[in-house]
């Protein structure tokens, strides 16, 4: 009887153990990804909205530190070609933008289940974007060939601050695997920068320079993605 109930100890010491490994533990680093498509056509992409690669270090079971980065390019090229004799010339436009977004913030874990953890938690928001449009030798973007002329416009580019606050749960459907989601609230302010515009037509160059349209300050809910699937290691 007593190597009965030892072994059903035992037993139940390691079931209760395996059950405590399916969450991080202090140490531990996770990163994600979003879940799209349906059951027969799941997809995985880069997390859009707060951060498209996003990292948490657990300094304790019940705390996260959150580091992400959003960050999107543009490099568009439309050829326009001339006609009769300039028929082997061609001009080009070029479209180029750059946007970056990094969110530093801080989550507290809630005991929740063996498997479910439900967390709240706040990020500091910082965003810059900058945009250039050339047109060499072409007009209207691109639609038609034009020769000797140019025309360059930079910006408007633009820098965001803001604050947001979150509330998620992540649910680990196998050891040190698991899936989430999360929506937030923030507060973000962004001022627009400065355009600066330089034409040359016909051998003439002139260069014009608009100060900046402003800026704006919004509250606005989020969803970061709508499931997520993420690793710790």
């Amino acid at each position: 009887m007593k190597k009965v109930l030892l072994f059903l100890g035992m037993a139940i010491f390691g079931v209760a153990a395996q059950a405590q490994d399916f969450k991080p533990v202090a140490g531990d680093v996770t990163t994600e990804f979003g879940l799209t498509g349906g059951i027969n056509n799941t997809d995985f992409k880069l997390n859009d909205g707060a951060a498209l690669l996003r990292f948490r270090y657990f300094n304790t079971e019940k705390v996260a530190y959150r580091l992400g980065f959003n960050v999107s390019t543009v490099n568009d090229k439309t050829n326009a070609y001339g006609t009769g004799a300039d028929a082997n010339q061609k001009g080009t436009f070029t479209q180029k933008a750059t946007n970056v977004l990094i969110n530093l913030g801080i989550e507290k874990h809630f005991t929740g289940t063996d498997r479910l953890s439900p967390y709240v938690g706040g990020d500091i928001l910082f965003g810059t974007g900058s945009r250039t449009e050339t047109a060499e030798n072409t007009i209207n973007k691109g639609a038609a060939y034009a020769k000797d002329t140019f025309n360059e416009v930079k910006g408007p580019g633009y820098v965001s601050f803001g604050l947001r606050g979150v509330v998620g749960a992540d649910y680990y459907i196998a050891k040190r695997m698991y899936l989430g989601v999360e929506a937030g609230l923030g507060l973000v302010y962004e001022k627009e920068g400065k355009t600066k515009i330089t034409s040359t037509t016909a051998g003439v160059t002139t260069t014009t320079d608009h100060k900046s349209a402003g800026s704006t300050f919004n509250i606005k809910p989020s969803v970061i993605t709508g499931v997520r699937i993420g690793f710790a290691f």
